[in-house]
């Protein structure tokens, strides 16, 4: 048994918490996979960005999420093992560049022109807020080994926020669908990790379910939003062939 169960910071897995929980193969498999899509959608989220000038994320949502990577890709260090502390700091790597996307492009979130003047000490007062409550959410004890419970706080501002401001988006036009299914997707199967491992949270698996919620209903008027954008120009089409 002992050759099979390890807590190794060295180790590219581990299969003990440092609660002393155990993580399964097919755990550790649903929350590796679901990581990796993340990292994906980020890729894109900057090719996004550069292309269409428009970042797909909210601006306080950038905030809390550059935030609680930093805490845990810097300051903190799952227990999981190699391949996810380095997962963590590759989030940090590609948001950095995401969140400098927000830094310029962000402000077109705002009407208010408060908003606009005091843009910039809005956004890093937000994170260095967010460092402080992710930080100490450890400190207090109130955290897991991986930083699950301020993982999904900041998954819930992520899920919240940018479904307001896609419902304040006249179109799709600049936002990708892959981002939306991956990153989607890479949340669904982090909470499925959550519901195998930690059955017994209550916290955290209803943070799980309304991000799910939410996700859910983002990919539902996003696709909504591109059927309608679509549908002029189908009908214009559908009326040529028939002259």
């Amino acid at each position: 048994m002992s050759t099979l169960l390890q807590n190794d910071a060295g180790a590219w897995f581990n299969t003990v918490s440092n609660d002393g929980s155990i993580y399964t193969p097919l755990q550790l498999g649903f929350f590796a996979t679901g990581c990796l899509l993340w990292v994906v959608a980020y890729v894109l989220v900057l090719v996004q960005a550069r292309k269409y000038r428009v970042v797909e994320m909210a601006v306080l949502a950038g905030a809390s999420n550059l935030a609680w990577e930093f805490v845990w890709g810097v300051l903190l260090r799952t227990d999981m093992g190699v391949f996810l502390v380095w997962t963590y700091r590759a989030w940090l790597f590609f948001d950095l560049f995401i969140f400098w996307q927000v830094i310029k492009l962000g402000g077109e979130q705002f009407t208010h022109p408060v908003f606009k003047r005091y843009y910039q000490p809005i956004v890093w007062g937000s994170v260095l807020f967010f460092i402080a409550l992710y930080w100490t959410m450890t400190l207090s004890g109130l955290d897991t080994p991986i930083g699950a419970r301020s993982a999904y706080i900041c998954q819930f501002v992520i899920s919240a926020l940018c479904l307001v401001l896609l419902v304040q988006q006249p179109s799709t036009v600049g936002l990708a669908w892959p981002i939306t299914w991956l990153r989607s997707l890479g949340t669904a199967l982090v909470s499925v990790f959550m519901l195998l491992h930690y059955p017994q949270d209550a916290f955290l698996l209803l943070l799980c379910a309304a991000s799910t919620l939410l996700d859910i209903i983002y990919c539902g008027y996003f696709l909504r939003l591109r059927s309608t954008a679509a549908a002029p120009a189908h009908g214009l089409n559908t009326a040529a062939r028939s002259a």
